[in-house]
C-alpha cells in the first residue's frame, strides 16, 4: 500500500511535533530536577573522575580510593569507593528539592542517607537523615561526613560514625588527588 503525499507530509507533521513534546518534557524534567540553591551539586559534579588515594605524608599510592561518574543525564552521581576492593561502596549523590543528598550503600549492609550543605566555599558537611537495613538500633553506621575541597585535583573526606548512639571521636580520613589522565 502506497503512502499518498499528504499522508507522508502528516507523519512528518506528527514526528516533529512529537519530537518537540519530548524535548519540552526533558526540559521540564531538568527545571524540576531540584533548584540547589547553595551549588553543592556543581561542585560535587566536578569530582568526575578516578582519585588515588594518598598516604599520611600526601605521596601518591597509585590506588584509586574513588571514581566519580555522573549518571542520569547529570542529575546524580556516583562514586564508587575502593572500587574492586573486599570493602568497595557506593555513594550516589542526587538533588532533593532545593537540597542534596547522598546515600551511602555501606559494607556493613545500611544505608545512611546524608543532606550535603555547604559551609565555605571549600567545604561540604554532610549530616545525617535518615537510615535504611539497620541492623538494630545502636548499630554501627555512617553518620556524618565533611568533605574539604582543597582546589580542583586534591579532596580529604573525614567520616564519622555512629555506633550505641554515640559519635566517633576519631574520624575515618580519607587523602584523594584526582587522577592523571
Amino acid at each position: 500500500m502506497q503512502n499518498t503525499r499528504a499522508q507522508q507530509k502528516g507523519g512528518t507533521m506528527v514526528k516533529r511535533c512529537a519530537g518537540i513534546v519530548i524535548a519540552g518534557i526533558v526540559a521540564l524534567s531538568f527545571s524540576n530536577a531540584g533548584a540547589d540553591t547553595g551549588g553543592v551539586m556543581a561542585k560535587l559534579l566536578a569530582l568526575e573522575g578516578e582519585w588515588t588515594l594518598l598516604d599520611e605524608n600526601g605521596t601518591d599510592t597509585g590506588v584509586v580510593g574513588a571514581v566519580f561518574k555522573p549518571t542520569a543525564n547529570g542529575s546524580a552521581l556516583s562514586e564508587v569507593m575502593m572500587p574492586g576492593g573486599d570493602h568497595e561502596m557506593l555513594n550516589v549523590y542526587h538533588t532533593d528539592g532545593d537540597r542534596v543528598l547522598m546515600t551511602h550503600y555501606c559494607a556493613a549492609g545500611n544505608q545512611p542517607r546524608l543532606e550535603i550543605v555547604p559551609a565555605g566555599d571549600d567545604r561540604l558537611e554532610l549530616r545525617f537523615d535518615s537510615i535504611t537495613n539497620l541492623a538494630h538500633e545502636g548499630a554501627n553506621h555512617m553518620h556524618q561526613a565533611d568533605f574539604q575541597l582543597r582546589g580542583p585535583d586534591r579532596l580529604t573526606t573525614y567520616w564519622y560514625s555512629m555506633k550505641d548512639g554515640k559519635l566517633s571521636e576519631e574520624a575515618t580520613v580519607i587523602d584523594l588527588a584526582r587522577k592523571s589522565q
